[in-house]
């Protein structure tokens, strides 16, 4: 089916709408942070987003062909890709973010989740959900106040700075390890 029949259940305008609000979630601040510390690229994840948020909007199958189209293109206004692209794209994304299930498994497996290491990392989980709730809300606001905004961006900055610390180089190690003389460490 052609996203452009006009008519049709997936109306081409809505999922051209859809992919356009995919690669606005892509200019986010927070998310940008997570982006560049992640085992994904950018155009990685917007391949995987259009291939799971237009399928899931529209609960039916959308052709590869179609989804290709709405991909943005690298140093280009244009949007499209071949088909080719967006699946070869879209298996690396696949793997990579299986990969990380498995890095987590063998994280668990080995007994390290029991660790307090990863507590800053549920907490940062935790505000990024509260984040995503208030982003929610005033998302469904017409205006906003100023109050709003200054609330907003004090989160914003808030998980942004604890991502800071969290990716620094002495997130990964032990309590102990922390302690040590800086000439100990390794």
């Amino acid at each position: 089916m052609n996203p452009t029949e006009s008519g049709s259940q997936k109306d081409g305008a809505s999922i051209k709408r859809l992919a356009s609000s995919t690669r606005q979630v892509l200019k986010e601040p927070i998310l940008k942070a997570l982006l560049d510390q992640s085992v994904l690229t950018t155009v990685q994840l917007e391949t995987l987003l259009i291939d799971l948020v237009v399928e899931g909007e529209y609960g039916d199958h959308v052709p590869y062909d179609d989804k290709a189209t709405f991909r943005s293109r690298s140093g280009s206004r244009k949007s499209g890709v071949t088909r080719g692209s967006f699946n070869r794209t879209l298996r690396q994304a696949r793997r990579n973010v299986t990969r990380c299930f498995y890095t987590m498994l063998l994280l668990a497996y080995l007994g390290l989740f029991d660790l307090t290491l990863f507590r800053p990392f549920e907490e940062i989980a935790s505000r990024i959900g509260d984040y995503r709730r208030v982003r929610e809300v005033l998302s469904g606001k017409k205006t906003l106040s100023k109050e709003d905004m200054e609330s907003y961006r004090l989160v914003e900055e808030t998980i942004l700075s604890a991502l800071e610390e969290l990716t620094s180089s002495m997130a990964l190690k032990s309590e102990l390890s922390r302690r040590k003389p800086m000439t100990e460490r390794g």
